[in-house]
């Protein structure tokens, strides 16, 4: 398999004239062709409506504005979509994701959306997916992931953007089958083989380190990094965050179905540079004896920050939190997916130290 080209440009802030330019940049050094006159389609990072974190957690407006302005002289046809844990109105316009999507083309939630149902037979974990039918019948697809940590899969970029490709609830229900980190990344693979986005860029300007997607803290990175190829943008996106990409389970099954490589071609920088990010676990240092009781530890809530919502109980797919009047998490029930504590609003939910 060829290596795939992996652009990575410096960019210091989210001021829109500097995003334009490395946007653009970053397209040109990647050798990404520009669609012209087609549907095209761009698939953000909108997680949910976390306030003042919003920046460190979802996609930032000004990466898919630069997007939508080249895109717009190029005459596509342009929709942006997403399907958030949160409200789904409330998180587009939180990201202020909304307003670009109706100044350039249009906004499409997936579950309001028309779906498609597609089967797969060489999916290890789903076999039958329902899709947005404006996104499967797009002539072009743009990932925008998050550069992020995350506490199941370790990190989460190109390939784990694209599970929010299924709509809705299906999402969290989803996790009953795929509960384990190793499950839940050849789901991931399932999804890719099935979307394929001919471009994909990540915003890196400022990710998410600790416990990564919606729960750790913003960290500062300042670059922009684009590919054809979602693994090969993954593979490089986890080395210069200090992750070995041989030891991100969904990188290492797409390799194994040969849907991508570990080996890239670096244009941009002669050199990758390392950003030291803290990590949510150190499983890969653990024994397993030590890694299942590091795992067993319970979720906790923090009382002062809890605002009674309810949202962790409503969105937990194994049914295991009530609220009496604050969370509990039943221990038998729970299977450790942590949306819970990624839904959080509050970001009141943490393992016990």
């Amino acid at each position: 398999m060829k290596k795939e080209r992996v652009s990575i440009v410096q960019c210091k802030s989210y001021k829109q004239k500097e995003v334009d330019k490395t946007v653009l940049k970053a397209f040109n050094l990647a050798k990404i062709t520009i669609p012209k006159r087609k549907k095209v389609f761009i698939k953000p990072n909108v997680v949910g409506n976390f306030g003042k974190n919003q920046t460190a957690i979802t996609t930032s407006p000004e990466i898919i504005e630069a997007i939508c302005k080249i895109l717009k002289k190029n005459n596509c046809k342009i929709y942006i979509g997403d399907s958030p844990f949160t409200n789904a109105v409330d998180s587009f316009r939180a990201s202020k994701i909304e307003k670009i999507a109706k100044k350039y083309g249009k906004l499409i939630i997936f579950e309001q959306d028309k779906l498609i149902k597609i089967r797969d037979n060489k999916a290890k974990i789903l076999k039958n997916f329902n899709f947005s039918k404006t996104l499967l019948n797009a002539d072009v697809i743009i990932n925008v992931p998050k550069l992020k940590t995350h506490q199941l899969t370790k990190f989460t970029g190109a390939l784990k953007n694209l599970y929010g490709c299924i709509p809705g609830g299906m999402k969290q229900r989803l996790h009953l089958k795929a509960s384990t980190e190793k499950k839940l990344s050849n789901l991931l693979v399932d999804v890719y083989q099935n979307i394929k986005p001919e471009i994909n860029i990540i915003d890196g300007i400022i990710g998410m380190e600790g416990e990564g997607p919606t729960a750790g803290e913003p960290k500062k990175v300042g670059y922009i990094l684009a590919s054809k190829s979602a693994v090969s943008l993954d593979v490089v996106s986890s080395k210069l965050i200090g992750y070995n990409p041989r030891k991100i389970l969904a990188i290492k099954e797409a390799v194994k179905r040969k849907l991508g490589s570990f080996k890239y071609e670096l244009v941009g920088l002669e050199k990758l540079p390392l950003i030291k990010f803290k990590k949510p676990f150190v499983r890969d240092k653990l024994t397993k004896k030590i890694k299942d009781r590091f795992l067993q530890r319970p979720i906790l809530v923090d009382e002062k920050k809890c605002i009674k919502c309810g949202l962790c109980s409503r969105k937990c797919p194994a049914k295991a939190i009530k609220l009496t009047p604050y969370p509990v998490v039943d221990k038998k029930k729970c299977i450790r997916c942590f949306c819970c504590m990624e839904i959080c609003p509050q970001h009141a939910l943490k393992l016990k130290e």
